[in-house]
């Protein structure tokens, strides 16, 4: 009983920290505290780092699906594709864009597991949730389209293909200590 408890109490905790660090990153931008996501994420990594027993896996898994995210964004931008409207840019993005992604995939640590056999509810997963969760920016007036339809296309294509990757990975990666 104690074990469910914890790994429910983890999922849970790893779930608030994104959606804390999320909601940091896009209302600081939206009341222009460009910084106040950044350093929301870097206080819930150091907490999620501190917390987990296997550091080189989340290190790995984290760094092979933020980089790709990440640049993937960047190019968005630098096509003026998407357009993430902030005061402070570093290369093509806000600076809360380089944590943002790495607060993300620490979702690939535990949080998305149950995916490891479900690869095409992974790819409709993908292809639903990334591109809702860029347009969500729009409506607060921090993120625009020069073409909606290529530019939700593009993301529903990235996303697909991330998460479908996600699924292959974590089959073949986890550690063997799954509840």
């Amino acid at each position: 009983m104690t074990l469910l408890y914890n790994f429910i109490m983890r999922i849970f905790l790893i779930l608030l920290g994104f959606q804390i660090t999320w909601t940091g990153c896009i209302f600081g931008e939206y009341f222009n505290y460009p910084w106040l996501g950044f350093v929301i994420g870097v206080l819930y990594l150091i907490l999620f780092y501190f917390y987990t027993e296997n550091k080189s896996f989340a290190f790995k898994t984290i760094a092979i699906f933020s980089i790709p995210g990440y640049i993937f964004d960047s190019f968005l931008q630098a096509l003026n594709i998407y357009k993430i409207e902030s005061d402070l840019i570093i290369g093509y993005l806000p600076v809360w864009m380089i944590i943002l992604w790495p607060t993300f995939t620490t979702l690939f640590v535990d949080v998305l597991n149950f995916l490891k056999n479900k690869p095409i509810l992974a790819i409709i997963l993908g292809a639903i949730l990334g591109p809702g969760a860029y347009y969500s920016g729009v409506p607060l007036g921090i993120a625009s389209y020069t073409n909606t339809n290529l530019g939700l296309g593009l993301m529903a294509i990235f996303w697909s293909i991330l998460m479908f990757s996600y699924t292959i990975y974590i089959k073949n990666t986890k550690p063997s200590s799954d509840l």
